[in-house]
């Protein structure tokens, strides 16, 4: 009986040997790994609480994008390490450098006026110059573009695709004799917009995109762009869609029947007339801020299907997965259906 219980208790004692050798083995994995996870779940909370920009982590992801040899560099180097894991742990404290600095260019270069892009500014002045540094050989360029209207057209109806990467955009409708006009601000090596016509019988589709060519170290944030929609043609369907930036919609007389919204960062701000109203908006949000601004005249009925992140109406918040409605004796009423993984939304009435 005693042998026995020596060789269980023998058993045990190598068992907690092995578990110790294999925990002080992966012990730099599991910090270096935690600090990544410290670093991002700050920053989220900084978003949920209003102290920084969602335009925040596309500008974040735009910046990686730039420095991408760093990661092949990275990857020989760790190859080449081996086995050795103070080397490694070092490697990984670069990277972790590496992100901090890409969140801090990213907060200089692609978020407003905040007390930490102040702060950051005054400690770190370098990160103001870094978007001219590497904008050098970025020739800033502005142009017109205008879809004017034919004698021979048979339109009725009108839908707007609209795909925004970076930047600022600004959509406006207005009593303009063309369908539509766009002044824009970009630079010769990122952000070239271009609108594409599709001619049907009845319907014109206008696609909206931007062009970016692959450069290293290119940071073009300030790029502009003023979209004026004309009122001759009903708006059958608006579609926007969002990786990064910012964007401001107003439509007052064009009568629009469906919005569609998805952004997977970034701030939007989407102002509707009781007389734009459309039957539905249509939401994704994976990340970012959204703001959706309606009359007091209509009522609302939002459908909302959250991960995480708030969605509030007139400052109250709303039911995760669930209906609310509002003001339901309005004669005018809009259906907002809401499909969120994070980020922020504000239902208001104005």
């Amino acid at each position: 009986m005693d042998t026995q219980n020596n060789v269980v208790d023998a058993v045990e004692i190598k068992s907690d040997v092995i578990e110790t050798k294999v925990s002080r083995k992966n012990w730099y994995k599991d910090m270096s790994g935690g600090m990544v996870l410290i670093l991002l779940g700050c920053i989220f909370l900084l978003n949920t609480f209003g102290y920084l920009s969602w335009s925040v982590w596309s500008g974040f992801f735009l910046t990686m994008l730039r420095f991408w040899p760093i990661l092949i560099i990275s990857i020989g180097v760790r190859i080449m390490l081996g086995s050795n894991k103070f080397l490694k742990l070092v490697s990984d404290l670069v990277w972790i450098l590496l992100l901090l600095l890409a969140f801090s260019i990213s907060i200089v270069n692609y978020t407003g006026d905040s007390m930490i892009k102040q702060k950051l500014i005054n400690r770190f002045p370098f990160l103001l110059t870094i978007n001219q540094s590497f904008s050098s050989g970025n020739n800033e360029k502005s142009g017109d573009i205008k879809i004017s209207k034919s004698v021979t057209d048979t339109y009725n109806k009108l839908e707007l695709n609209l795909n925004i990467v970076a930047g600022e955009f600004n959509l406006v409708d207005s009593d303009i004799p063309e369908y539509l006009t766009l002044n824009s601000k970009y630079s010769e090596n990122g952000g070239v917009p271009s609108v594409k016509e599709t001619k049907g019988n009845e319907t014109l589709t206008l696609d909206f995109k931007q062009e970016f060519k692959p450069q290293v170290f290119q940071f073009n944030s300030d790029s502009k762009y003023k979209m004026v929609v004309g009122q001759k043609l009903a708006v059958n369907k608006l579609s926007l869609n969002l990786t990064a930036g910012e964007s401001d919609i107003t439509l007052n007389k064009v009568k629009t029947n469906a919005i569609d919204l998805k952004m997977t960062a970034g701030d939007t701000s989407l102002t509707i007339s009781e007389d734009s109203l459309p039957e539905r908006i249509d939401v994704k949000l994976v990340a970012g801020s959204l703001s959706i601004n309606i009359p007091t005249t209509v009522g609302v009925e939002i459908n909302s299907n959250s991960v995480a992140g708030s969605s509030m109406y007139n400052k109250t918040k709303l039911s995760e997965n669930g209906t609310s409605q509002f003001n339901t004796d309005k004669a005018k009423k809009v259906v907002i259906n809401i499909d969120q993984t994070a980020g922020d939304i504000s239902i208001n009435t104005k």
